[in-house]
């Protein structure tokens, strides 16, 4: 494979396979808004304020089903993304970079966000959401990765390109738009404000729990939970994770916050 190719591949998700017409949780109705001249598509259940869920990587606004319901239960106004190029948005190639600009452009069309809840890639997508001015009073990060040029890293060892080749598929992502040196979200939250819950599995082996507690503590007043046995996925089917999320989104600004481990 070459570096070119490899970057083509890199921002190439694979979609999940469709097996039905229906919404990607109950009660939901679908919204589809321009972007950038292709169709984004999002999906909304129940009524007040605005919750924006953002999925990750090859996953789409069905990976949160679990999470509307009681967040409808609580009075919120739901809302799921399907990034460029993942579920039924239109697009093949995407990256951090454009689910940011899509992130952002859908909050405006949304009005007042009062939470966001991403997950894995997702929550890079959120920063970066918010690094441009996206806005929400509450946030809350599920297995976040801390630096996208480290997924690319480990991508392009996974390829099987040398390190020189690597070097290239990063100069060939660069040309196509995508500074992958620019998205450390560590160094992007130091100047939020937002209210912040990061979970994380200390099973996690698609991104170490070491980055969540990185990102926590870069944030100020950032909340951290560890939990164990979930890993990387199963991590947004618990219970406990769902009920810390509902919980933190529920809260009064001014609550007490710190670091758990």
């Amino acid at each position: 494979m070459t570096p070119e190719q490899a970057a083509i591949l890199f921002l190439t998700p694979r979609r999940e396979a469709a097996t039905d017409n229906h919404p990607p949780f109950d009660g939901a109705s679908g919204d589809t808004t321009d972007f950038e001249g292709a169709a984004l598509v999002s999906w909304q259940a129940g009524a007040g304020p605005t919750v924006l869920l953002v999925h990750g990587w090859e996953a789409s606004a069905g990976a949160f089903k679990r999470f509307v319901p009681p967040l409808v239960a609580a009075g919120y106004r739901v809302v799921a993304i399907d990034l460029p190029a993942h579920g039924r948005s239109a697009g093949s190639r995407t990256s951090i970079v454009d689910g940011a600009r899509a992130v952002r452009q859908l909050t405006e069309h949304l009005g007042p966000v009062h939470a966001i809840v991403a997950h894995s890639i997702g929550c890079a997508i959120a920063v970066e959401a918010m690094k441009a001015g996206a806005s929400a009073n509450a946030a809350v990060l599920i297995a976040p990765p801390a630096r996208y040029r480290d997924y690319a890293s480990a991508f392009a060892m996974q390829a099987g390109l040398s390190t020189d080749d690597a070097k290239q598929m990063v100069a060939h992502l660069l040309a196509l738009g995508v500074d992958v040196a620019s998205v450390d979200t560590p160094r992007a939250v130091q100047a939020f404000g937002t209210r912040a819950l990061i979970v994380h599995s200390e099973d996690d082996r698609v991104v170490p729990v070491s980055q969540g507690r990185e990102i926590a503590a870069a944030w100020p007043g950032a909340r951290f939970v560890a939990v164990n046995g979930l890993g990387h996925r199963r991590i947004l089917d618990a219970d406990e994770v769902i009920d810390a999320a509902v919980t933190f989104i529920q809260a009064p600004r001014n609550e007490p916050r710190g670091l758990e481990s």
